[in-house]
């Protein structure tokens, strides 16, 4: 039996941002167990659908271009009723400023920064009209805590993501929709060992030894697993935290001890 189980109230409604990644398909899986009908949503239908495999109960997957406000506002439309919302879509560029790829930087921006503006605009709405509150949890990163060379995109996406869930949460307190942030280290994932092979382009140094230092950046010398980033998540958008909004919760196994 699950340890979540009955963490969140019966008929709860989750939609996961970003449900064909790592993190993302980890949050889906323990809003699940936790008895939750959850939708996937992905950039491509059969990647939301991927995360819902081997799960008991009714549950969705959707396709959503976080870029275009459109089609945020139709995904919200569809699913309806949403108690929360967990945003784990995103993307990473490297390479110094000096040599900026601005192609990147919009991109990266767009999914990073603009979605969480257009899913959290479509979502909220709609939470305010409902009534009955609701919870958002964004993923930025200890990125978005401290910035490192040769990540400016990356980290000023996610810093900007932060200021972004202060002010929503500002604005909502008085519907009753909690909107917090969740902030992971090194996470054991397809994204972090991208990171190490195009730094290791880019630096002539070895991608195995850069995962290495990777996996040991923290005090606590581990990476993180999604599945520890996802119950974070959770336990931010159940009713045991019902007192939490606008905080940056960091989920990095001791990353910014080492600072």
């Amino acid at each position: 039996m699950s340890t979540t189980a009955n963490i969140l109230p019966e008929g709860h409604v989750t939609v996961v941002i970003g449900g064909g990644g790592a993190i993302g398909a980890a949050c889906v899986r323990a809003f699940a167990e936790a008895g939750a009908t959850v939708w996937s949503v992905d950039l491509h239908e059969q990647a939301a659908a991927g995360a819902l495999t081997g799960l008991a109960g009714a549950h969705h997957a959707a396709a959503c271009d976080v870029t275009d406000p459109a089609s945020a506002e139709r995904l919200a439309g569809v699913v309806g009723k949403a108690d929360s919302v967990v945003y784990a879509a995103g993307l990473n560029a490297d390479g110094n400023v000096v040599d900026i790829d601005w192609s990147a930087y919009r991109r990266v921006m767009a999914v990073n920064l603009d979605g969480a503006f257009h899913i959290g605009a479509a979502f909220a709405r709609r939470m305010s009209t409902r009534g009955g509150g609701g919870a958002f949890v964004f993923l930025s990163s200890t990125a978005g805590l401290r910035g490192e060379a040769g990540a400016s995109i990356y980290c000023a996406s996610k810093f900007g993501l932060i200021g972004f869930v202060e002010s929503m949460a500002s604005e909502l307190a008085g519907d009753r929709i909690r909107v917090n942030a969740v902030c992971p280290g090194n996470v054991d994932s397809p994204m972090l060992r991208d990171v190490a092979r195009r730094i290791a382009e880019r630096t002539g140094a070895d991608a195995g030894a850069i995962w290495l230092d990777m996996a040991h950046s923290g005090a606590a010398l581990r990476l993180v697993t999604p599945a520890e980033v996802a119950a974070l998540c959770l336990h931010l958008a159940s009713p045991a935290s019902a007192a939490i909004t606008g905080t940056t919760a960091r989920v990095d196994a001791g990353a910014m001890l080492s600072a």
